[in-house]
């Protein structure tokens, strides 16, 4: 079997580089009544802490850092949280710890600390967790478990079982050579009753030694896995950042995997992939990927993204080819782009400015128009451009003064 050296330090580098430079049948969709908004600011880029911003309706305008009154202060904010049920869920505490920290708005129009549960994950998969109903959620956590997925109660904010998924994942390791540790992560996501994430198979230093993508199906009704099913290829999908949009359903309820990082052995090199579960289904769909080097005439192969409208996906992707040294990333070359989901044609829309890789979410869709984060070079300004896809027309809808904006968030 050819042997992935996919690790850690790879991710570091990459972190590094970046610190340097729809409504779907989903249980955790946001109600269409509510109308608070949040918005995470990295304010610190050598320590990725900043700010988390509630507002009462969808920002805009200039958001000067300086004069924000009502934002909480967070030791980590580069990991955006997850919107369910009135609250935010983020990947940790105000300290920075990992874990799953719920805040809630108070009647200051602040954010309070609603509960904590702390995770202890040691392997690729990271601090992954999903929301499935209003008193389930799962998460993963291989210090208590690298076999089982974690149940907590949303509510309560308490741990409150696990799935065992160790028939499954021992008879898959016994074919395997070089496995140490096991262990979920990536993306944890519901639809219909069922929670989809990745399983991944590492070595003594943490390197995933597949060539084949896992994905564990859950049961929600019963914790119980389902299967495990198979892509013939190694994809990190969802990266291992929360609400990235990496994960992303269209108006038919299929459901879009996307990673931009895939086998860095492979002489391809690492390189942007999107691949479906269909509606209704539990397996993979075959006929159909993305694939960002064989599919664009230019071989752009690396891509956040993206946010799914009307059969298009929005994506920001360097305009040029990324190898595995990661070179490309320092430049100025990092575009909007609009992909057609059935004829996967790449259109470039050419009046959102040309920015840097800094912020590592993808587009994400508020009034039927893809929202994307542009840095360049404006000393001290980020922005947000909106597209209209009827038009075929953008606009700056916030610019963003003494901060790096990562996602908005709708609770």
């Amino acid at each position: 079997m050819k042997r992935l050296k996919y690790t850690f330090l790879l991710l570091t580098i990459g972190f590094t580089l970046l610190t340097s430079c729809n409504k779907n049948k989903s249980s955790i969709d946001v109600e269409e009544s509510t109308e608070n908004y949040a918005l995470f600011i990295v304010t610190d880029v050598s320590t990725n802490s900043g700010l988390l911003v509630p507002f009462t309706e969808m920002p805009s305008g200039t958001i000067d850092v300086s004069k924000i009154t009502n934002g909480l202060q967070l030791g980590s904010t580069r990991s955006a949280g997850i919107a369910f049920d009135g609250a935010i869920y983020h990947t940790s505490n105000t300290a920075g710890d990992a874990g799953i920290q719920k805040f809630e708005l108070g009647t200051d129009g602040k954010f309070f600390d609603a509960g904590f549960i702390p995770t202890n994950t040691q392997y690729a998969g990271g601090n992954m967790f999903g929301l499935a109903t209003k008193t389930k959620g799962y998460y993963s956590n291989d210090g208590l478990s690298q076999t089982a997925l974690q149940i907590f109660n949303p509510q309560t904010m308490q741990r409150t079982g696990e799935v065992d998924c160790s028939a499954e994942i021992n008879k898959i390791k016994a074919g395997l050579t070089g496995v140490v540790t096991t262990s979920f992560g990536g993306f944890v996501v519901e639809r219909d009753g069922k929670i989809f994430t990745e399983v991944y198979f590492s070595d003594k230093d943490k390197n995933q030694v597949v060539d084949k993508t896992y994905v564990a199906v859950i049961d929600v009704a019963t914790d119980t896995l389902d299967k495990i099913i198979v892509w013939d290829d190694f994809l990190l999908l969802g990266y291992g950042f929360k609400n990235t949009n990496y994960i992303n359903f269209d108006e038919n309820n299929n459901l879009y995997l996307g990673a931009f990082i895939g086998n860095f052995n492979d002489p391809e090199g690492p390189y942007f992939r999107t691949i479906r579960i269909k509606s209704g289904e539990t397996d993979f769909d075959t006929t159909w990927s993305i694939d960002g080097s064989k599919d664009f005439k230019n071989g752009e192969n690396f891509a956040l993204g993206g946010g799914i409208i009307n059969g298009k996906m929005y994506v920001k992707m360097m305009g040029n080819t990324i190898d595995n040294t990661w070179a490309g990333l320092s430049k100025l070359d990092y575009y909007a782009y609009e992909i057609d989901l059935t004829t996967k044609k790449l259109t470039k829309i050419t009046d959102i400015p040309v920015g840097y890789w800094k912020s590592v979410y993808g587009p994400s869709v508020f009034n039927n128009k893809p929202y994307f984060v542009v840095e360049n070079d404006d000393a001290g300004k980020a922005y947000f451009y909106s597209y209209n896809p009827q038009t075929k027309k953008s606009k700056i809808e916030i610019t963003v003064v003494g901060g790096q904006p990562q996602q908005i968030v709708k609770f």
